[in-house]
């Protein structure tokens, strides 16, 4: 999944309804505010989805102290809040405690003594029935014997053991032991929920039948797509933002969304520069590729110094970077899951020029099907075609600002939770 640094505004108290609601924990690895990330644009949905049927209680952790403003903001969605600050935790001491606990540094990273205690005790003391967690890593805390007969759903997301899978194979030799480590503990993890929550949800169909063929044909109709969705009001070419906070230069641009510590985006902006941007600038030296997200690692940072790149770090809205830009590059060599700044700049009105694996998962016009390119020099071709072809450009982002708005809404995207949590009495809000 994609890692947007997007900060959306959204109304700072919801209105709770009066009608009484059954209660549902929800459990996620990240506050899911400001959706300004993959995970969080998910989370944040997903709580704004169940909130209307469900009394929250919402536990999570906080890994980000630029996350901690936004607590109020969460509390408007939900009954009662638990967040953990884990900002100064570091993956390396978890990794060296799953070592010794033998499991996979995920879940010792999530462990967590204060949070399972409230996990138990609002269990108990409001007698929940409906338990939903966000990311393998927080399964842990409701796969408990006592909890068997409760109706437990994991959204995975993606296959993430596949994930580590692929990132054994593209790492150097002597850190591949501790991804191929990952990878089988995960996937043994993800075996044993399987076996016994009632439902895994998965963000693409690809990624369902993937995981139904690692699994036991007798738990197939547990595996359910829960796919993405695009705020189409707030992705909108039309809608207002300020571009006051985006020091453009006066040269065309294309554009490079996502949060930049993430290594699929690393490696995706890296192997660009490297390898397709030296022929777009050679051919249109005036050209500017924006890079556009938060905590750009050490690598990104270096990519400043090639002529025409500009590294922004963490924005205040990403918006005016994508609408400015002619075309929106989707590069990713290593992806699970749908792609939010893919469905973001569609729904922009932009042209796309996208790795296969970055369009994985995502249905695709003619035209921007076209766009689906692996091989650099025809990446750069197109990608010069289309900044010189205005009204080709408009064309495509035309198509796909009205292809976003027809497939991919939110409310539409999450209706498979209605099945998966049925409606049990006259109370619940939306019967």
């Amino acid at each position: 999944m994609d890692n947007n640094d997007v900060v959306p505004v959204f109304s700072k108290r919801r209105k709770r309804e009066t009608l009484m609601k059954p209660p549902l924990l929800f459990l996620c690895h990240r506050m899911p505010f400001p959706p300004n990330k993959g995970d969080k644009i998910t989370t944040f949905n997903l709580m704004n989805y169940l909130s209307k049927r469900f009394d929250l209680y919402l536990g999570s952790f906080i890994d980000d102290d630029f996350d901690k403003k936004y607590i109020d903001d969460v509390k408007a969605y939900c009954k009662e809040v638990k967040f953990i600050d884990i900002t100064h935790k570091r993956y390396l001491t978890s990794g060296l405690k799953s070592l010794v606990l033998g499991e996979s540094v995920s879940t010792a990273h999530y462990r967590n003594d204060e949070l399972q205690s409230w996990v138990h005790e609002i269990i108990n003391e409001h007698g929940i029935e409906y338990l939903f967690v966000y990311s393998s890593g927080m399964a842990q805390f409701i796969d408990f014997p006592e909890y068997k007969n409760k109706k437990r759903v994991l959204d995975m997301a993606d296959v993430d053991s596949d994930k580590w899978r692929q990132y054994c194979e593209r790492k150097p030799f002597y850190s591949q032991f501790i991804y191929a480590r990952e990878y089988k503990l995960l996937k043994k993890l993800e075996q044993k929920v399987l076996s016994e929550f009632d439902a895994i949800t998965l963000i693409t169909d690809e990624e369902r039948d993937l995981f139904k063929s690692l699994s036991p044909e007798a738990y197939s109709d547990k595996i359910v797509t829960l796919s993405n969705g695009v705020d189409t009001d707030y992705f909108d070419p039309s809608a207002k933002f300020d571009h006051t906070d985006s020091p453009f230069e006066e040269s065309p641009s294309i554009c490079f969304t996502g949060a930049m510590d993430y290594w699929a985006n690393e490696d995706a902006v890296v192997w660009f520069c490297e390898n397709v941007w030296p022929l777009i600038i050679e051919k249109h030296p005036a050209l500017i590729l924006y890079i556009v997200g938060g905590k750009p690692t050490e690598r990104v940072k270096k990519l400043a110094s090639i002529p025409g790149v500009i590294v922004t770090g963490r924005v205040v809205d990403v918006r005016p970077y994508i609408d400015k830009a002619l075309v929106a590059v989707a590069t990713l060599r290593i992806a699970r899951g749908v792609q939010n700044k893919v469905l973001e700049a569609m729904s922009m009105a932009k042209p796309v020029v996208m790795t296969s694996m970055a369009q994985e998962g995502i249905a695709l016009p003619a035209e921007q099907e076209s766009l689906v390119i692996d091989d650099e020099n025809i990446m750069a071709k197109t990608i010069l075609d289309l900044v010189s072809d205005s009204a080709r450009s408009s064309g495509i982002g035309e198509k796909n600002r009205n292809w976003i708005l027809e497939r991919y809404s939110w409310e539409g995207a999450l209706k498979p939770l209605d099945k998966l949590y049925p409606r049990k009495n006259s109370n619940d809000s939306t019967s």
